[in-house]
């Protein structure tokens, strides 16, 4: 008989830029949840960083204070399972590493610092859910803009899968932090505001005639509060839109009076009375670039999607699936951006990916490392848009430009070294760019580039010459059968060139065997 396992209960902890969330949840085993706490605390993170360039021993020891009341909560209620992230107020502070340090030694709280493309990829997890209809919206085109307090994340999904993504470090508190001086100076800061705005903009601007955007989903800590003095309290119909007319008269309101009066007339605090006037003008700003109708804001954290990725994780959701395709196409819009061979890359990733999955036993690497080994495949060739000379250099410096959704620093370097290596080059202690690798990741990137050079190596003249691929490994010998039409001589002899470092990698020697086809087919 089948016993029921006990619900597990997990805590999201985001330490955002002037306040601190945890939503505490218990998961069953079907990955419902069902929310048991949810809390919140100000905190002055942003003001700190984006002003002065480090968190202050003030802040901190405040900071300290809140977790460990998180920290005890979590423990009324049983939760074993945590994450705590933190975003741009910590990341950008120069000070990052002892803050860290300070909040692990006086809370026991273990904080990752997490990047723009897996905030993103988080807050995507979490509004997926959220919005009428997802599916259809992603087919139609959608822009989705998260105003943050550092930056701006804005993504595009067109015809079902997403197209572009973008960070530009334009948050509502940065602005008001930076502007502050001229502020005090000018008589008609939203003028100011807006040509300051703008100007970060204009490379973004023709986004309109690329791409029939005819939704805008926003999102933001303070979304509550514009979505609440937008709609009618009492009616719930409109919770998760606002409409064009309703944002019109806030804004008008915000611009022609003080953040003091608004804060009194709405009962909201001055730090949220302070960002209004930056969050409504982002917020019209991208409405012009689209043909929507509506601002939809769904009512979602960070945190709603730290719960969301624990669950994908555990139980290999339908959601996971959907982003794992929209990180692969972000790879393929990138490669078409800087005009790369696709069938090369698709012909190289197709053999890599059989390679991978044949030495299983004995390469050690799990389904995410496929998953990167795959991204590189599609990346690899891409600085040859720069220079044709060296072109792998080029590769790793555009790969490291172009953050991809969902990975962290360290797996960026790693399918950018992986690119770079996929060549002639050997990685070495000395290089910079493997320098940059802990012990660890520069052992699974070797065996990454040794399996992505054979597969490279096969297709050396981007004719897709082999096919019908079959790989059988025995002993210390991995033999790679395939079928040709045509002279595979240059691909054979590469191959012979790139097994060595392969061999040296996992122990194991690649043999090539391609049986020739005759033209009548026999």
């Amino acid at each position: 008989m089948n016993r029921k396992r006990k619900p597990t209960v997990m805590s999201a902890i985001d330490i955002g830029s002037y306040s601190l969330k945890m939503r505490i949840v218990e998961v069953d085993e079907e990955g419902n949840t069902r929310l048991l706490d949810r809390v919140t605390h100000p905190a002055a993170l942003g003001k700190d960083t984006f002003s002065t360039g480090k968190v202050s021993y003030e802040t901190v020891e405040h900071i300290c204070e809140i977790l460990t009341g998180f920290q005890q909560l979590m423990q009324e209620y049983g939760s074993r399972h945590y994450r705590a992230l933190a975003t741009s107020a910590i990341r950008e502070a120069e000070n990052r590493e002892y803050l860290i340090d300070q909040i692990r030694l006086k809370t026991g709280l273990k904080v990752e610092v997490i990047n723009n493309a897996q905030e993103r990829y988080l807050t995507y997890k979490a509004i997926r859910e959220n919005l009428p209809d997802h599916q259809a919206i992603r087919e139609e085109g959608v822009l989705v803009v998260e105003v943050g307090s550092g930056s701006i994340e804005m993504t595009i999904y067109d015809r079902g899968s997403m197209q572009l993504t973008h960070n530009i470090k334009l948050g509502h508190l940065r602005l008001r932090e930076v502007l502050s001086d001229l502020e005090k100076r000018s008589l008609d800061f939203p003028r100011l505001l807006e040509e300051y705005i703008e100007s970060h903009l204009d490379a973004i601007q023709h986004i309109h005639q690329d791409y029939p955007i005819r939704h805008l989903v926003v999102l933001g800590s303070e979304m509550k509060a514009i979505n609440r003095l937008c709609n009618d309290p009492d009616s719930l119909e409109n919770k998760n839109t606002i409409s064009i007319e309703a944002l019109e008269k806030l804004f008008k309101e915000v611009q022609e009076k003080p953040a003091e009066f608004m804060a009194d007339t709405y009962q909201i605090s001055m730090d949220l009375a302070s960002i209004l006037l930056p969050s409504l003008m982002i917020m019209k700003k991208f409405f012009q670039m689209t043909e929507a109708t509506q601002y939809y804001t769904p009512l979602v954290s960070l945190s709603d999607g730290i719960v969301s990725d624990f669950i994908d994780q555990r139980f290999y959701t339908e959601r996971l699936k959907e982003f794992n395709k929209d990180i692969q196409q972000q790879a393929m819009n990138l490669l078409k951006k800087y005009h790369g061979d696709e069938k090369h890359a698709l012909d190289v990733e197709e053999k890599a990916v059989l390679f991978f999955d044949a030495l299983k036993k004995t390469h050690g690497m799990k389904e995410r490392e496929k998953f990167l080994l795959k991204l590189a495949c599609k990346l690899h060739d891409i600085g040859k848009f720069v220079n044709l000379n060296q072109h792998y250099e080029h590769s790793y410096t555009l790969i490291k430009a172009s953050p991809i959704l969902s990975l962290s620093e360290e797996e960026l370097e790693m399918v950018a070294n992986v690119s770079k290596y996929h060549s002639s080059r050997t990685p070495r202690k000395d290089h910079d760019s493997y320098l940059r690798l802990k012990g660890k990741d520069r052992v699974t990137t070797a065996k990454l580039t040794a399996i992505l050079r054979l597969a490279d190596a096969m297709d050396r003249s981007h004719r897709q010459k082999i096919y019908d691929v079959k790989v059988r490994q025995q002993n210390k010998e991995m033999v790679i059968l395939g079928i040709a039409d045509v002279d595979t001589l240059l691909e054979e002899w590469t191959f012979e060139i790139k097994s060595e470092f392969f061999q040296e990698v996992f122990g194991i020697k690649p043999t090539l065997k391609v049986k020739r086809r005759l033209t009548n087919g026999t």
